[in-house]
């Protein structure tokens, strides 16, 4: 599995692996941070006010770090299995990747709340206010929800150099589409009394 993530690209010279990595490494730069009151790297970050807001609570709700280290980095497994090349265009896609990933890395054995995270991987990313509020009532927990916020987050984050930086529109505009969704979540699972 690993070998066909380095050897599928992402991007340009970033093979699907380095791209793990990479969130990997943003989602535990991020967790440092705000365990640790760590100025200097929330200011490279675009923070939103719900994750300073709701951060004890957050903190306290992930998933533990194995798990997460897994997810984050393995997130993509299922990329080479369904890579298409549009010919016209040139373009690569990577249709219903999620899915793919979630049962290559059940065909490897991997454990199964990590293979539930990884089916789950772009719904914050996607889904509408109603779907998200579906999920939250019928399938994930709170530790669900918070680590797949926190990796999507730490995700736009990885990629904001491919996008054109977090001052580029196509950032915003990913950004922007996690804040409605964390402030949605955030009030469903901690409401303020």
């Amino acid at each position: 599995m690993v070998a066909e993530m380095l050897k599928c690209e992402q991007t340009k010279s970033l093979s699907v692996y380095q791209h793990g990595q990479s969130v990997r490494n943003h989602f535990f730069e991020l967790i440092h941070a705000l365990k640790h009151d760590d100025e200097d790297t929330l200011r490279k970050w675009r923070i939103p006010k719900w994750l300073l807001e709701y951060k004890d609570c957050i903190l306290a709700n992930l998933h533990e770090p194995g798990k997460i280290e897994l997810y984050t980095l393995y997130h993509d497994c299922g990329k080479p299995y369904c890579r298409y090349v549009d010919k016209k265009m040139g373009t690569v896609h990577f249709p219903n990747h999620a899915e793919v990933s979630r049962y290559i890395w059940a065909c490897v054995g991997g454990n199964d709340v990590v293979g539930h995270l990884i089916a789950d991987d772009m719904v914050i990313h996607t889904a509408t206010a109603e779907e998200i509020d579906r999920k939250l009532d019928e399938e994930w927990d709170t530790r669900d929800t918070v680590t797949l916020l926190l990796a999507a987050l730490a995700e736009v984050h990885s990629n904001a150099k491919m996008f054109g930086g977090i001052e580029s529109t196509s950032f915003k505009s990913k950004w922007k589409k996690i804040d409605r969704r964390g402030n949605q979540i955030m009030k469903r699972l901690f409401p303020k009394t």
